[in-house]
C-alpha cells in the first residue's frame, strides 16, 4: 500500500534504477541511416541502369535501321572516286607547266638574242638552246639576266663562234628548280 490516499507511510521497498549510458542507441541510428542511405542509392542505380539499357536498345535499333538503309554500291563507288580524285591532284600538282618555264625565258631574254634551237629535258631539268647575239657584251648580259632568276640555279656556255656576218653564235646550257622553274603560280 505504499501509496495509498495521496499519503506513502511505508518506504517502497524496491527502486527503479535507470542508468543511462550515452551513446547507447547511436550505433544502432547510424548503421539504419546508411543502410536506408545504401538502399536509396541501390535502388536509383537500379532505374539508372535499367534506363541506360533501354536507351541503349533504342540507340541499337537504330543503329540496325541505319545499317540496312545503306547502299554498299554507291559507298564503295564513292570510294574508287575518292581514290581517283587524289591521284589526279597528285598529278596536277607534280604538273610541269612548260609555258611557265617559256614565259620566265622569254621575259629574260635581252632584245639582241635571237633562238636558232631549243631543246628542253624536265627529266635532267635543263633547257639546252642555239642562239645568236650581236657581241660580247650582250652574251654576258644574258647570262647575268638568267642567274637573276632564282629558279634557275646554274648557267653553262659551252661554246662561241664569230659568224660572218658579224654576229656571235654560243651554245649555252640552263640548269633549273623543276619546283619553282615549272610550276604554275
Amino acid at each position: 500500500m505504499p501509496n495509498e490516499g495521496g499519503l506513502q507511510l511505508l518506504p517502497e521497498t524496491r527502486k527503479k534504477i535507470e542508468i543511462i549510458i550515452p551513446g547507447e542507441n547511436r550505433l544502432l541510428v547510424i548503421g539504419a541511416v546508411v543502410l536506408a542511405i545504401s538502399a536509396a542509392l541501390a535502388g536509383s542505380l537500379y532505374f539508372y541502369n535499367n534506363y541506360l539499357e533501354d536507351k541503349l536498345v533504342s540507340l541499337d535499333g537504330k543503329l540496325a535501321a541505319l545499317e540496312q538503309n545503306r547502299n554498299r554500291q554507291s559507298e564503295q563507288n564513292i570510294l574508287v572516286f575518292n581514290k581517283q580524285l587524289s591521284m589526279l591532284s597528285n598529278l596536277l600538282n607534280k604538273h610541269a607547266y612548260w609555258t611557265t618555264a617559256f614565259s620566265k625565258i622569254e621575259g629574260l631574254t635581252q632584245s639582241q638574242v635571237q633562238f636558232d634551237s631549243l631543246i628542253a629535258a624536265a627529266a635532267d631539268n635543263k633547257i639546252d638552246f642555239k642562239a645568236t647575239a650581236a657581241n660580247y657584251t650582250t652574251i654576258a648580259r644574258q647570262i647575268a639576266a638568267f642567274l637573276s632568276d632564282e629558279s634557275i640555279t646554274d648557267i653553262n656556255l659551252s661554246k662561241v663562234n664569230i659568224l660572218t656576218n658579224g654576229r656571235l653564235e654560243f651554245t649555252m646550257q640552263i640548269s633549273f628548280n623543276r619546283s619553282k622553274f615549272l610550276q604554275n603560280k
